[in-house]
C-alpha cells in the first residue's frame, strides 16, 4: 500500500503499522493521529523527571512509547523505549541521563506535534 499521499510531510511515521491498528481504516487512523498532540504523557514525563519521581516518569514514558507504537510514530517510539529501559530499575543515579534523553525526546515530540497540527 502506498501511504505517502496520505500525509507526505510527516517523516518518521510507519503508516502501514499505524493504519493496521485501525483495521486498515485510514480515516480512523488520521483521527487518532490528530488527537496525539493533546496527549499529556510528554508534559507529565517532563514534570515527573523535574521532581525526581522515577515511578511516574517510567509510567509516562511507557504510555508514550505504547501510543507512538500504535500510531506508528517510530521517530518517537524508539527513543521512548530507550527511556523506558533506562528508567525501568527506578535507579536515582540515572536521573541526569534520563533528563537528557527526555529533553531530546521532547524536541522530537514537538516536531511531530507541529507537523500533525498542520494536517
Amino acid at each position: 500500500m502506498d501511504f505517502e499521499p496520505l500525509v507526505p510531510s510527516l517523516p518518521g511515521i510507519d503508516w502501514a503499522r499505524g493504519i493496521s491498528y485501525t483495521g486498515g481504516n485510514r480515516t480512523l487512523y488520521l483521527r487518532f493521529l490528530k488527537r496525539f498532540p493533546q496527549d499529556p504523557s510528554m508534559d507529565r514525563l517532563m514534570h515527573a523527571l523535574s521532581v525526581g519521581d522515577l515511578e511516574a516518569a517510567f509510567t509516562c514514558a511507557h504510555t508514550l512509547k505504547g501510543l507512538c507504537m500504535q500510531l506508528g510514530i517510530v521517530s518517537l517510539s524508539d527513543p521512548a523505549a530507550a527511556l523506558c529501559n533506562l528508567l525501568r530499575p527506578r535507579d536515582p543515579s540515572v536521573l541526569p541521563q534520563a533528563v537528557a534523553l527526555a529533553n531530546r525526546l521532547k524536541t522530537l515530540h514537538e516536531q511531530v506535534t507541529q507537523a500533525i497540527h498542520r494536517l
